[in-house]
């Protein structure tokens, strides 16, 4: 769903500049076509799994509930009649940005694209969709930071975080400190990805990868259906142990 509604604002946004604006009813109807399209694309990557011999409990079908699509629905108008955004694209020009772009800094290619820039008077701004619920302080420091990247150190970064049904916008401008303590900590995930990945091999073993802490993040794991805890996370747990006393 989230998807979904990121989809269709950036569309809304890119036909606005183009001298077309929807109503309430594009709204909804684009949004219920595109999140049925888009549920219908996910069943059928399952169904694919499942037939490659995936256990077919670590994956379930989705159907487009009503009531979800009307939470959806709603969330879009919101958003579209924020004041924030009306503002930006009633003066100065906004662009979209490919979700895939990317930029390089101290030597590290970052995906932290903001969907929307937005130039006017006051400068330029980073504006970025954060559908997944709620970023304390440290973490919409660091996200800002990132996305800054997109910019130049003048540049403000506006993050637009949907929390329980409602959108919260947090603006703010790193400096330079921030944008520092935002690349140590890509460093530092860089360098535990590498090990990681050097205890695969090329065998793409992953028996002497560190495991969660918790079978709790095996919940909303992506990948689970590939990882030695597929099985059951204790039992991994036990063997990972007994072969580090080998």
């Amino acid at each position: 769903m989230h998807q979904t509604m990121r989809g269709l604002l950036l569309d809304y946004v890119e036909d606005y500049v183009n001298g077309t604006i929807w109503s309430e009813k594009l709204v909804r109807i684009r949004f219920k076509k595109d999140y049925k399209q888009a549920i219908t694309a996910r069943n059928q990557r399952i169904q694919q799994l499942f037939h490659h011999g995936i256990h077919s409990s670590l994956f379930q079908l989705a159907q487009a509930e009503e009531h979800l699509i009307e939470m959806g629905v709603k969330s879009c108008i919101d958003m579209i009649q924020h004041n924030s955004l009306i503002r930006w694209l009633s003066h100065g020009s906004i662009e979209r940005k490919n979700p895939v772009s990317s930029v390089t800094n101290e030597n590290i290619r970052l995906y932290c694209s903001p969907d929307l820039i937005h130039h006017g008077r006051n400068g330029t701004t980073l504006i970025k969709f954060y559908l997944y619920g709620n970023l304390n302080s440290n973490e919409r420091t660091h996200q800002a930071s990132l996305i800054q990247s997109f910019g130049d150190n003048e540049s403000t970064v506006a993050l637009f975080i949907l929390h329980r049904r409602k959108w919260y916008i947090h603006t703010t401008k790193p400096v330079e400190h921030q944008r520092k303590g935002a690349m140590n900590l890509i460093r530092q995930d860089i360098q535990h990805m590498e090990t990681a990945f050097s205890k695969v091999n090329k065998n793409n073993d992953l028996s002497d990868v560190p495991l969660a802490d918790s079978y709790r993040a095996c919940m909303t794991c992506n990948v689970r259906f590939m990882c030695p805890s597929r099985h059951g996370f204790e039992n991994a747990k036990a063997e990972q142990r007994a072969l580090m006393c080998k």
